[in-house]
C-alpha cells in the first residue's frame, strides 16, 4: 500500500483517492486484498490479469494480418433488466474494435472469438451471445460494411489529437530522470489506450491510404521503447524496496 501511494503521488492522485479506487476495484473482482502483518497488501484477481493480458495485447501489438475475406458476427439479445450486463458486453466488445450494425450486431474482420467470450463471460451474459464466422453476400463491397459498423473518421481525429497533444513526449529523446521517465510513460500509455477504443485494427485491405493510425502506433510505440528501462527502474526503486 505505501507503494502504490507512493507511486500514485507521482502521478498527482491523491491517497484518498486512490484507496477509494482500491476498495472498488476490490469489490468489483479486479483485486484481491490481504494484511501482511497488519499493513494492507494488493494484487490482481485472476480476472484482473485477464484484463490486463488483454489490454496489454491490444495497446502493444497490431495485428495486420492478411485479411481471408471472413466476418466475424457476434449476437445477442438482453432485456432492459440487464442493461448492466448489456452496457458492459457492448463496452467490451467496442474496446476489442468490434463495429455495430446495430440491434445487439457486432461484427469484426479479425477472428477474435476467443476475447469476445472472454468479454461474455465477464459482463454475465455468456448465455446470450452468438458468435459465428460467415462471408458477406451482399453489399457487395466490404468497405460498405465497415462504413456502416466504423466511424473511421472519428477513429482517426482521435489519432491526430493523440499525436497533436502528446508531440513533445513522442519526438523528446533528452535525458531524463528515472521518475519523469515513468511518469511521461503513464500518461503516453493511458492516453494511448484511450485513443485506441473503436479502432477495429482493420486489415490494410479494408483501410483508407495513408491510415493516420500506423503513424500513431509507430510513434507510440518509439517513445514505449524509449521511456521503458527506466520507467521500470524507477517502479522497481519504489515497488521493490
Amino acid at each position: 500500500m505505501q507503494a502504490l501511494v507512493r507511486l500514485a503521488g507521482v502521478l498527482g492522485v491523491t491517497s484518498s483517492a486512490l484507496r477509494s479506487a482500491l476498495s472498488r476495484m476490490t469489490r468489483e473482482g479486479w483485486l484481491v486484498s490481504q494484511r501482511d502483518g497488519g499493513r494492507p497488501r494488493y494484487g490482481l484477481s485472476p480476472r484482473g490479469f485477464q484484463l490486463i493480458d488483454e489490454g496489454a495485447r491490444r495497446i502493444y501489438s497490431r495485428h495486420r494480418e492478411t485479411w481471408d475475406g471472413q466476418w466475424l458476427v457476434v449476437s445477442y439479445s438482453l432485456p432492459e433488466h440487464r442493461r448492466g450486463e448489456r452496457d458492459r458486453l457492448r463496452e467490451g466488445l467496442s474496446f476489442l474494435g468490434l463495429g455495430s450494425l446495430g440491434n445487439g450486431l457486432f461484427i469484426s474482420p479479425r477472428d477474435l472469438a476467443d476475447e469476445v467470450r472472454a468479454v461474455a463471460e465477464r459482463s454475465g451474459a455468456l448465455e446470450e451471445v452468438t458468435v459465428l464466422r460467415a462471408q458477406l453476400s451482399w453489399p457487395h463491397q466490404p468497405q460498405e460494411m465497415v462504413r456502416r459498423a466504423w466511424d473511421l473518421q472519428e477513429v482517426a481525429a482521435r489519432y491526430e489529437r493523440f499525436l497533436a497533444d502528446f508531440r513533445d513526449i513522442l519526438r523528446d529523446s533528452s535525458p531524463l530522470t528515472d521518475e519523469e521517465a515513468f511518469r511521461r510513460r503513464f500518461r503516453l500509455t493511458h492516453a494511448f489506450r484511450r485513443t485506441l477504443f473503436g479502432d477495429p485494427e482493420l486489415p490494410e485491405a479494408l483501410l483508407p491510404d495513408g491510415w493516420v493510425g500506423a503513424a500513431a502506433f509507430r510513434r507510440f510505440s518509439e517513445a514505449n521503447r524509449r521511456l521503458l528501462p527506466q520507467a521500470v527502474r524507477f517502479y522497481g526503486s519504489i515497488a521493490l524496496d
